[in-house]
């Protein structure tokens, strides 16, 4: 052996070591990975979460691909890298009661969900599965910015409801049928509008509470416009992993692409 071969070869052995460990690192994690979607794979009620009312069960590729909001192609790619998982959910290749098309189960659907990338109701799905966040996206185009205009106005209205003659009655229950996303921008929008730097930021409060105590503060004004909590006041959130905590319904495998 020549002077510096060894010391070559070792570094070689050790090269080959290094590779082989991150290779099985990475085949482990693909196993843990499946194993996980073979779970989630089964609450196919997370499709009832995502269907808009009339819509259909997605049967074929086509119909997934639309669901999804994403390419024939990219669905097809993710397909077959993954065919044998989809496989065992049911998906057929060819279905004979129609045209020739696949046939997707709705196990194979959720599945695709768990897979497909850049898609927002994909990750709508993972979220409700408990394994994502929901994608935020911000727009400045014309239409958004409409939008904006008529929030900032709507949250002047609430101001001056609040201040004026109105009664806090009202105006909550008023907000009672508003939706979750108006009343999360509702939120922001008069956080964004508010001087929290002054000193004087909860004075009104104080001066409207000192009307029926002594003790006038902040927390005894927002107590008078703020009711208590109720069991009604639920909202239907859905939390990441909520669907999750639903049955199982039984799968679709005799429908077929419409």
């Amino acid at each position: 052996m020549h002077p510096g071969e060894g010391d070559d070869q070792g570094c070689w052995q050790q090269w080959r070591t290094d590779r082989d460990r991150e290779e099985q690192r990475r085949i482990a994690q693909q196993r843990r990975d499946r194993k996980v979607r073979n779970k989630l794979s089964r609450v196919v009620a997370v499709l009832d979460e995502l269907l808009s009312p009339g819509q259909q069960q997605p049967r074929c590729l086509g119909d997934v691909a639309d669901f999804y909001q994403v390419s024939q192609y990219r669905l097809s790619t993710v397909l077959e890298k993954h065919r044998e998982e989809f496989s065992q959910d049911g998906w057929r290749p060819h279905n004979r009661d129609h045209d020739g098309q696949d046939l997707w189960t709705d196990r194979a659907v959720v599945r695709a969900g768990l897979l497909l990338e850049k898609s927002a109701v994909a990750a709508h799905l993972r979220h409700l599965l408990g394994v994502g966040d929901i994608p935020l996206v911000y727009s400045q185009g014309e239409a958004r910015l409409a939008e904006c205009r008529q929030l900032y106005n709507k949250a002047l209205t609430v101001v001056a409801d609040i201040h004026g003659e109105s009664s806090p009655d009202e105006l909550w229950r008023a907000m009672q049928g508003a939706d979750r996303y108006d009343l999360m921008a509702m939120v922001m929008t008069l956080a964004a509008l508010t001087p929290y730097d002054r000193p004087s930021l909860g004075q009104w409060l104080r001066e409207i509470s000192g009307l029926t105590t002594k003790d006038g503060s902040i927390a005894r004004g927002l107590a008078l416009l703020i009711p208590q909590r109720q069991a009604v006041d639920v909202r239907k959130l859905k939390e990441p992993g909520s669907a999750r905590s639903n049955r199982l319904r039984a799968d679709g495998e005799g429908a077929v692409c419409q």
